[in-house]
């Protein structure tokens, strides 16, 4: 804005010195910068109120946007109206359309297309165990010590029992 360099204020100096005097030139500097310091903070409150009005005017402009979105509400009134239509008709109790009756398929089949004549077996039952002889009596094994499959035989399940322990009988 101003082009004023140092020796343009060694000179402005000089000559208040002169002008005013050295008893009264400390006097002045303070007054100077009191009203120095009163001018910026008035530019820095209008600075703030235009800054505060442009962005109330920005709050308006887009609250006006808003308000403009009639498209908008006419769109939500009309989806309102369809629902409130389809609710209505799904509340109407007219009972089942002509020509139905029940356990009827809603459409043919497919061509070539014939029903199945049996239900397929999803598993096979389970076979039962043979039965066991009533004079062997339950079978019982020892969780203690590791008993090995080859000494036992299918005919008679104890003689997978170690040979201490003899076969408990009901």
């Amino acid at each position: 804005m101003f082009d004023i360099g140092f020796w343009e204020l060694v000179l402005v100096g000089v000559v208040t010195l002169i002008v005013v005097g050295p008893e009264r030139l400390p006097g002045l500097a303070r007054t100077t910068g009191l009203w120095l310091g009163k001018a910026r903070r008035m530019i820095a409150n209008i600075k703030a109120e235009v800054d505060q009005e442009l962005q109330l005017e920005e709050l308006k402009h887009s609250l006006r946007q808003q308000a403009d979105l009639g498209g908008i509400q006419d769109l939500a009134n009309r989806v309102k109206s369809m629902r409130q239509d389809i609710q209505e008709e799904l509340e109407d109790d007219l009972g089942p359309p002509p020509g139905w009756r029940p356990g009827a398929g809603s459409a043919p089949p497919p061509p070539g297309w014939t029903p199945p004549t049996e239900q397929p077996q999803l598993a096979k039952p389970l076979e039962s165990p043979s039965p066991r002889p009533e004079s062997a009596g339950p079978a019982v094994v020892s969780l203690d010590k590791p008993v090995s499959n080859a000494t036992a035989s299918p005919a008679n399940p104890a003689s997978a029992l170690p040979p201490s322990e003899p076969p408990v009988v009901n």
